[in-house]
């Protein structure tokens, strides 16, 4: 029975489990949410990657197990992005005998800071010591089969350096070849050429730009650390960045990635294994954070970038991800038929779980002042807020002229507690929640003095009512200008 295929088809390729999400995943969320047919295709399982959590320690002397669990939070991710399928390059059922049957992580060892080479003890069956032509070939299969109008994979250095993202590069820039080569039988299938090659990129004033904004809000607070205790730190925005952050001339287009940025967000709390500290942040150049094995913590940016291949037209597929801003996104759709093994993937994978516990809140989308106000402290600390304003206003109002031995016992409480409630406001709803109470006292201190003509009742043409009128909003702004590692502000929801 034949198939009708969708316009726009997107093929993702890269190295490991987690690095769709990590490397591209706003713009596999946009695809999809955009009517882009989206399939992925991943190289290894990720056998030697580090391990990050202390609970799953022990995966890291079992590669078998390891595997097994990073499939499932591939599985699991790629749900959340909304992909429609999914393969793992040795799948591909072609070539038998003239390729391992399994290709495995190659590992790596740090040549210098951020930059990776091949471990020595990569073996036989490690995806980057493999004829790029062999390994290429398999990939044709699936580009003829899928017939995409984009594919997307790494960029030639790799992102860090690592062998087999380099690999991955190197492969699919052969595999494009040999699809559309019509002297390559490849099962039959005829030969396809894609119109647009893809490059995982950022675009590196953005990126700096999102660091340092990075670095500016998790600088007023407290450390972060990772389960064995290291400190986090926010990659340097003026040090040397990855091979992945290229100048603004060889980005073709970028979009906004708030409509996706929950999914994102939710993709990478799947990948517990390699990822830690995932959290949203309703910044101007960056929608959350995450950190790296190697407790490095780098922005989740408000946009992604495309960065077409040398030759390669982007047009057509940015002028659909333009659409993707309000769009819902499509279902499902089925495998093209015939094979070769392109499964879909499942919300709920089958293997070891991410707990539940695990993940933080959901990122909120932009919001106006009072959204943001719910938001950061809930209903409850709006409430709290504004009664708290409200109470010490009116208490301080009452009790200001009190006084003990000729002492200005009342003012000096009055003070003090309208200081305590703007302190409280601010712990509890941020800064929007001290301005609620400021506003408060503010507002039923003036009331209070005109409650009869002349005000000759609670508050008096004295000295001391002067003071308490003007001294009470100046408490307020004493409670705005402490420390803000003493708070909460800006970084609700973010794991420690």
């Amino acid at each position: 029975m034949m198939t009708t295929q969708p316009e726009h088809r997107l093929l993702a390729v890269f190295a490991h489990p987690d690095d769709e999400t990590i490397g591209a995943g706003g713009l596999l969320a946009l695809a999809a949410r955009a009517g882009v047919d989206v399939s992925v295709v991943t190289c290894t399982r990720g056998e030697r990657g580090e391990v990050i959590p202390p609970d799953l320690a022990h995966l890291a002397d079992d590669p078998e197990q390891l595997a097994r669990r990073r499939e499932a939070e591939l599985s699991a991710a790629l749900a959340e992005l909304g992909a429609h399928r999914h393969l793992f390059l040795d799948q591909v059922p072609t070539l038998e005998g003239q390729r391992p049957a399994r290709f495995r992580d190659s590992g790596m060892r740090w040549v210098r800071p951020g930059l990776a080479g091949p471990a020595e003890d990569a073996g036989p069956d490690a995806f980057s010591t493999l004829d790029v032509d062999v390994a290429a070939g398999l990939l044709a299969v699936v580009v003829r089969h899928v017939r995409p109008t984009a594919v997307l994979t790494e960029e030639p250095g790799g992102g860090y350096g690592h062998p087999d993202h380099v690999q991955a590069h190197r492969v699919t820039a052969r595999a494009v070849e040999i699809a559309a080569d019509a002297a390559e039988p490849l099962g039959g299938l005829a030969p396809w050429q894609v119109p647009t090659v893809l490059w995982a990129a950022q675009e590196e004033s953005h990126l700096r730009a999102a660091l340092a904004e990075l670095s500016d809000v998790l600088g007023h607070h407290a450390p972060l650390h990772a389960p064995d205790g290291t400190v986090l730190t926010v990659v340097d925005p003026a040090g040397e960045l990855s091979s992945l952050a290229v100048p603004a001339s060889e980005v073709t287009a970028s979009f906004d990635v708030r409509p996706v940025a929950e999914q994102v967000l939710a993709a990478l709390r799947q990948h517990r294994t390699q990822v830690q500290a995932v959290a949203p942040i309703d910044g101007r150049r960056l929608v959350g954070y995450l950190g790296l094995s190697n407790a490095a913590l780098v922005p989740v940016l408000d946009r992604v970038h495309l960065r077409a291949a040398p030759g390669s037209d982007a047009t057509a597929l940015a002028a659909v991800l333009a659409n993707a801003d309000g769009a819902t996104p499509a279902p499902s759709a089925a495998p093209v038929a015939p094979a070769p093994v392109l499964s879909a993937p499942q919300a709920a994978p089958a293997g070891p779980a991410v707990a539940a516990g695990d993940a933080p809140a959901a990122p909120a989308p932009r919001r106006g002042v009072l959204g943001r106000l719910v938001t950061s402290g809930g209903t409850v600390g709006v409430l709290v807020s504004l009664l708290a304003g409200l109470v010490m206003g009116a208490l301080g109002t009452v009790v200001h002229r009190f006084t003990v031995n000729d002492l200005p016992l009342g003012i000096v409480l009055g003070l003090a507690g309208v200081l305590a409630a703007a302190v409280a406001a601010r712990a509890i709803a941020g800064g929007g929640g001290l301005l609620l109470a400021a506003l408060a006292v503010v507002g039923v201190t003036q009331a209070m003095a005109f409650l009869r003509p002349g005000g000759d009742v609670l508050v008096t043409n004295e000295a001391i009512s002067y003071a308490w009128l003007f001294g009470a909003p100046i408490a307020c702004v004493l409670a705005a200008l402490l420390p803000a590692r003493w708070f909460g502000d800006g970084t609700r929801g973010r794991r420690a």
